[in-house]
């Protein structure tokens, strides 16, 4: 005990030696954010949310959000404060901050992973509601094994698994919860919840946009993927084959990490065009925007890609994969059924020699059905629906 004591005032010390000096990390990286709408006139039900604390540590209306979640988790925040509940928030995977809960007793637990899991063992009682921002995770690593495997066929390099079992591991299954909101697909989910209820996510618009103007004659032929990490996983290595090979149609790449970089090697044509970091708040996006009629994502797996939100915001037609999360986009999406380079070089195709006057027309279509599904007034009007459904509130 003695040593115990000794070592915490050592530690004690050193930290105000050096904490003004991560000041900024301290701030973005704060591990849980308590007491939200808390009240002192009564008795109050008591909720967290496991998903990230950012939110509530940034300067939102002041900087540039490349992300969707932050402004996401402010409206289930406002939604459950405005149910009643006082609300903690918690990262999904920092366990860490679990003991700094301990003696919390929770009604309603939300989110997902391990702090997710966790709690909803200590807190059986309480309702749990599993939040699938990915698609049902045993689908997603067959698939990404199956993407993987075609890669090494194709050019004998191996590739590790980047974007499956990050955030939902097969042990948090196990059990079904109280019920589940997927971004994705709901049919994995109907054998075990008889109302899996589904929600867009939001995407990133750029003011300055306007629908007006596009040249779909020649935008017929260019193709955005606006990616991130884990290019295997979201086909880019695919459209690289396809593009390779031909010269009437153009790749535009943007988000590409210098990891899947180095292990994919684009090769230098004019036709493949890699744009590095693509800001959406900038003139250089709304450029390409203009330039391509397709925001094109061959993914093996997603819960509802805000790279696809965000281009259907600014009228770009998404070609995407069946069954990966987008099926519920009905006429306003080109689904590709197979994501072998042949199938997908004879549908490109195909796709490009749409008439300019049918692509403008769809433009349209998906630009007015983005901007009803993918604002984050959209999101948090669904998701307070939801939720006045699972608590049975008026």
């Amino acid at each position: 005990m003695k040593g115990d004591s000794f070592k915490a005032r050592i530690i004690d010390k050193l930290w105000r030696m050096v904490k003004d000096r991560f000041y900024d990390h301290r701030i973005a990286n704060t591990a849980i954010v308590q007491n939200i709408n808390f009240s002192s006139l009564g008795a109050q039900k008591k909720a967290v949310i496991c998903y990230i604390t950012a939110s509530y540590t940034k300067d939102w209306e002041n900087n540039n959000i490349g992300r969707t979640q932050p402004f996401e988790i402010l409206s289930i925040s406002k939604v459950l404060a405005d149910a009643g509940y006082c609300i903690d928030i918690v990262d999904c995977n920092d366990t860490k901050a679990l003991p700094y809960l301990k003696d919390k007793k929770y009604d309603l637990i939300f989110g997902f992973g391990e702090t997710f899991f966790q709690l909803t063992q200590k807190h059986p009682k309480a309702l749990s509601i599993l939040y699938m921002t990915e698609h049902h995770p045993e689908f997603a690593d067959q698939e990404e094994k199956k993407r993987l495997a075609y890669f090494y066929e194709r050019h004998k390099k191996k590739a590790r698994i980047v974007r499956s079992g990050n955030f939902y591991k097969p042990h948090h299954l196990i059990k079904p919860f109280s019920h589940v909101i997927t971004m994705s697909e709901v049919e994995p989910f109907k054998n075990t919840y008889a109302n899996p209820f589904s929600i867009f996510p939001t995407g990133v618009a750029n003011s300055n946009f306007k629908i007006e103007g596009k040249d779909h004659h020649s935008g017929r032929r260019n193709f955005l993927w606006l990616g991130s990490y884990g290019a295997i996983h979201k086909g880019l290595d695919l459209l690289l084959d396809v593009f390779e090979s031909r010269d009437d149609i153009v790749l535009h790449i943007a988000g590409l990490s210098d990891e899947d970089e180095k292990l994919l090697s684009p090769k230098k044509k004019s036709n493949i065009i890699n744009h590095g970091y693509l800001n959406i708040q900038t003139d250089t996006f709304l450029k390409v925007v203009q330039t391509c009629s397709f925001v094109i994502l061959p993914s093996c797996s997603e819960g509802f890609s805000t790279a696809i939100t965000t281009g259907m915001l600014h009228g770009m037609i998404p070609v995407v994969m069946k069954d990966t999360g987008f099926n519920r986009l009905n006429e306003n999406v080109i689904l590709l059924k197979d994501y072998k380079v042949a199938y997908i070089d004879k549908e490109l195709t195909e796709i490009s020699e749409r008439s300019s006057a049918e692509l403008e027309h769809f433009s349209m279509c998906v630009y007015d059905f983005a901007h009803q599904n993918f604002l984050p007034n959209s999101f948090e009007r669904s998701f307070k629906k939801i939720m006045q459904n699972i608590l049975n509130l008026k």
